[in-house]
């Protein structure tokens, strides 16, 4: 039979490992909200080119390719929405 120490010992368990479970809920939530596109889960946020935005005086204003690439998904996108019936 158990007695009124076990019974106390298991509910004090049962309390912890539900404390501990919001805890860590909680660090979790945390984590994704304040997560930055890229960053690691336990890491910090990445480094490098990649993942740097470069300077709006440094790029053209109106590159050749963009215009040739905006071309192309304009027409594709006409095909598109002819096939479609409009």
């Amino acid at each position: 039979m158990v007695n009124i120490w076990q019974m106390l010992l298991l509910i004090g368990c049962g309390v912890i490992v539900a404390l501990l479970s919001v805890l860590m809920g909680a660090w979790l939530a945390f984590k994704s909200k304040m997560a930055v596109p890229g960053e690691t889960f336990f890491g910090g946020a990445p480094k490098g080119e990649v993942y740097s935005i470069p300077d709006a005086l440094e790029s053209a204003e109106f590159p050749e390719e963009e215009n040739v690439a905006q071309e192309n998904i304009l027409t594709r996108t006409q095909k598109f929405l002819k096939t479609l019936g409009d």
